[in-house]
């Protein structure tokens, strides 16, 4: 089938695929457009590289790592002013906000003022501003009526899109949906994606969404051929090209949905819920820090950790990672106690990589979140993070009291995205859709906050009552 065929064939599946999704019962207001475009956008490419592939002219293109793309710049700017709008209109309370999110408020100002100390200052400024605007973001999504139901209508709708034309792109346009290494002779999955790692993180997220959705709602006919044909689409992508599987997309979800599963054991029981996530949160953090560990020391294969990388199909290196751990802490070393200031760590050759400057690639991440904020923000960020974490889980536990699918929807994807981190970097990183949902997740945002409620809200039916009573009326950290 002609390529152009099969693109159109696509686009009028997606179009059905919203029309199908329309007759679902609305309990999210308009303003939820603004959010899935930030996360669809942040899921697949930035917006100028899509414009370029459609083959529209662009200003800019001087090359220059600290320049960046006037284009991208104008996109999240504009959505980060919407944000704030839309916040406004429902009368945000940014002192309550605050207050309940003392943790992050102090992370995020300590992360404005590191940028008096970076050397790259408009670069740190720019992520900043980027940042922050996906906070508000978060928000929008947080102040709608049914927060459970707006969470799931951001992830669906765009896996509407990036799931099933990832498959178009890897099939028929290679050169855009399959990523070739320096030599020319290896190739991967990347589809609407940057890397076959993002993707993998895209899909997996994706399956556990609509998975989530089976359970949530019951059984009912409606979007039910939706729901597990783009389970499986997604679970087809995640499995990824022979030889070129992402193993911590894999390894994450399945200890995303084992989380999950688990949980529906601790529906009435709110305690143990609590409980579990603590233990499963405890795990976590003790396998990121054997992995930090190693980093440091390197255990040898005889070693129980060694054995245990091995067996999972890993070298020892973790596919290079420890090597480029190696670097970094090197380059870190300088300035451990504050970091080199947010955002200015990794810009393109320029800035303190000197060992890739004949390479045919350019490293953008460390590939564990915990190393990028030491890089960047020293031990002080390192610490700030750390009870960012504490604060959240202290939050979460608490949910389950009052919300038991919001905190368990809450929990998922804690657990999945400090998981993901140990092996890859998406914290901190203001355009990345895990960081989007970590936002969502970490956030504390009262219905008390929201004087206003949501624009055109949706009318209150039987059931969205009976969710806003135990959802938006949690106790005084929710």
């Amino acid at each position: 089938m002609p390529p152009k065929l099969v693109v159109f064939v696509a686009s009028v599946f997606v179009f059905f695929v919203f029309r199908a999704d329309r007759k679902r019962e609305s309990q999210v207001s308009s303003a939820i457009i603004w959010p899935t475009l930030w996360y669809l956008v942040a899921a697949s490419r930035p917006f100028g590289s899509w414009l370029q592939i459609w083959g529209v002219p662009l200003p800019g293109g001087s090359g220059n790592a600290e320049d960046g793309s006037i284009i991208d710049r104008l996109f999240y700017g504009a959505l980060g002013m919407i944000g704030l709008y839309v916040l406004s209109r429902r009368r945000c309370n940014w002192g309550i906000i605050l207050r309940e999110n003392a943790a992050l408020t102090i992370l995020l100002i300590y992360m404005l003022l590191s940028i008096a100390w970076s050397d790259y200052p408009f670069v740190s400024f720019k992520r900043f501003v980027k940042l922050f605007a996906s906070v508000s973001m978060a928000l929008v999504v947080l102040s709608e009526p049914n927060r459970v139901e707006a969470i799931t209508t951001v992830i669906r709708r765009s896996a509407y899109i990036c799931i099933p034309m990832s498959i178009v792109l890897i099939r028929y346009f290679r050169n855009l949906g399959v990523a070739f290494d320096y030599m020319g002779t290896s190739s991967s999955w990347q589809g609407v994606a940057t890397s076959k790692n993002t993707l993998g993180q895209v899909a997996m997220t994706s399956a556990l969404c609509f998975i989530w959705e089976r359970v949530r709602r019951g059984n009912p006919k409606e979007g039910r051929w939706i729901d597990f044909l783009y389970i499986a689409m997604s679970m087809y992508l995640l499995k990824g090209q022979e030889g070129h599987i992402s193993m911590t997309s894999l390894s994450v979800f399945a200890v995303g949905l084992s989380v999950f599963l688990m949980l529906q054991r601790f529906k009435h029981r709110p305690a143990a819920a609590g409980l579990f996530f603590k233990v499963a949160t405890g795990g976590i953090f003790a396998l990121l820090t054997l992995v930090i560990v190693h980093s440091v020391v390197g255990f040898s294969e005889d070693s129980m950790f060694g054995e245990m990388i091995t067996t999972f199909g890993r070298d020892l290196t973790l596919t290079g990672r420890t090597e480029i751990w190696d670097d970094v802490y090197q380059i870190a070393a300088r300035n451990p106690i504050f970091g080199v200031g947010f955002g200015g760590f990794w810009i393109g050759r320029e800035a303190n990589i000197p060992w890739n400057a004949n390479m045919s690639w350019v490293l953008g991440q460390s590939h564990d979140g915990y190393v990028d904020a030491y890089l960047q923000l020293g031990w002080m960020g390192f610490f700030l993070l750390a009870a960012v974490f504490l604060s959240s889980i202290k939050r979460i536990c608490q949910l389950f009291e009052s919300d038991f699918e919001y905190a368990r929807f809450c929990m998922v994807f804690f657990c999945v995205i400090i998981f993901v981190n140990i092996t890859e970097t998406t914290l901190l990183r203001g355009d990345h859709n895990m960081w989007f949902l970590f936002l969502v997740v970490i956030l504390a945002a009262p219905r008390y906050a929201f004087a206003g409620g949501a624009e055109e809200e949706p009318a209150v039916t039987p059931e969205i009552e009976a969710q806003s009573e135990t959802g938006w009326e949690p106790a005084a950290h929710s």
